[in-house]
């Protein structure tokens, strides 16, 4: 493609994706343009044609649109699991709890819990707090909000909480990690990656660094694990 090969990109892995964009763009032997967006609207935007080489997104997406015709089916791997987590301000707490009954009191004892109302990890934890019956007690603090404020409004003190993507909170200078949702609860985010049927040059190789492990480490500290497909 004429700018380079396009890749659909969650914006819960953005700022990972900007420190590895280097590296891939290297790997390809041309430059990456990143189509930043949340995990629900990427597949909106594949099943609508628009043009893309690469692509990352929740894998149940990923299915219906090979099912469709708009993704390469044989490309189609696991990427990395997130678990959600809860961000406060830095500095205002230093254990971070992940039992069960742990986060149910840090998410009752608190005024105001923002959200991303449309992405992934809001129908995460809406669906989380209704399995452990708390919806009721929760709903009137809860703040649906877009992509990427509900970090900004703890940061700046609008909020107390926020529920977002561990990969979020690691990523957000002035917000640290309250607490992490364990694995029990099923409230991490998988993503997947996968190349459209024609795919430019290099979009291949691309897609085998992103899957290889020698990223494995730098996943991990960004808060990204390793999965594989059920």
């Amino acid at each position: 493609m004429a700018n380079g090969l396009r890749i659909f990109v969650p914006v819960a892995i953005q700022a990972l994706m900007d420190r590895l964009r280097p590296r891939l763009e290297a790997t390809a032997g041309q430059a990456l343009t990143p189509l930043v967006d949340l995990n629900p609207v990427i597949p909106e935007r594949i099943a609508a044609g628009e043009a893309f080489d690469i692509g990352l997104t929740n894998p149940p997406y990923v299915e219906a649109l090979v099912a469709a015709g708009r993704v390469d089916g044989a490309s189609h791997r696991p990427f990395g699991r997130v678990p959600l987590a809860i961000g406060r301000r830095a500095g205002t707490g230093e254990s971070v709890p992940t039992g069960v009954a742990e986060i149910a009191a840090l998410l009752s004892g608190a005024d105001s819990i923002g959200y991303t109302g449309a992405g992934t990890s809001g129908r995460t934890y809406l669906n989380v707090m209704a399995r452990l019956g708390l919806s009721e007690t929760l709903a009137p603090r809860g703040r649906p909000m877009g992509a990427g404020e509900p970090v900004a409004s703890v940061v700046v003190g609008d909020t107390e909480l926020a529920v977002a993507p561990l990969t979020t909170i690691l990523s957000s200078p002035g917000i640290g990690v309250a607490a992490i949702f364990p694995d029990a609860l099923g409230a991490h985010i998988d993503m997947s990656v996968f190349l459209s049927p024609m795919p430019g040059a290099g979009a291949a190789a691309v897609l085998e660094r992103l899957t290889g492990p020698e990223l494995d480490a730098e996943l991990a500290a960004a808060g990204v694990v390793r999965f594989a497909f059920d």
